[in-house]
């Protein structure tokens, strides 16, 4: 599988470097150039973008498989929520990762958070909901950051299992 970090606004290279090593396991990665943000936030949260609109950011972008990655705080008004760490396209080719609210411990957490939250959403657009009755899967909804900080960044075994049939398929 081709799996293309697309940076969208200010990340910084050196992020984005070690998120995608993190990521290798998955297939080959690459780094695609940057591009803007969308045009205008979502208008009922200042400076909150619809996560839904980084579509158009990844449509472009080759790959099996595009996460966008941003530094600006997202929200999915769709499901009612007003701060979102990430969404995909669920069985879709895309995804968005936000590291706004990672970085308050560090480098090295901002992207352990960044990658098991990458792993989150990449395994929506490999056909995965959310799994949770397993609070260590990656699977698991990440509600608040403490979340994200408990489950693990890898699948639980029934997850993996679906996981690597699709990929099974990716690599064909």
């Amino acid at each position: 599988m081709i799996l293309t970090l697309q940076p969208v606004g200010r990340v910084e290279p050196s992020v984005l470097e070690r998120i995608g090593s993190e990521l290798a396991p998955f297939g080959q990665v690459r780094i695609a150039s940057v591009k803007p943000l969308p045009r205008r936030p979502f208008s009922l949260v200042p400076k909150r973008y619809r996560a839904a609109t980084f579509d158009r950011a990844c449509q472009s972008s080759d790959g099996d498989r595009v996460i966008a990655i941003t530094d600006v705080e997202l929200c999915d008004p769709e499901l009612g929520l007003a701060l979102v760490f990430g969404h995909a396209d669920i069985r879709g080719r895309w995804a968005v990762v936000s590291l706004s609210q990672f970085g308050g411990d560090g480098e090295d957490k901002l992207v352990e958070r960044a990658v098991k939250t990458a792993v989150h959403e990449l395994g929506h657009t490999l056909g995965l909901g959310h799994h949770d009755a397993n609070p260590q899967c990656v699977m698991f909804f990440s509600e608040r950051l403490a979340d994200t900080d408990r489950k693990g960044r890898d699948f639980c075994p029934e997850c993996a299992d679906s996981v690597n049939l699709t990929l099974s398929h990716l690599r064909t």
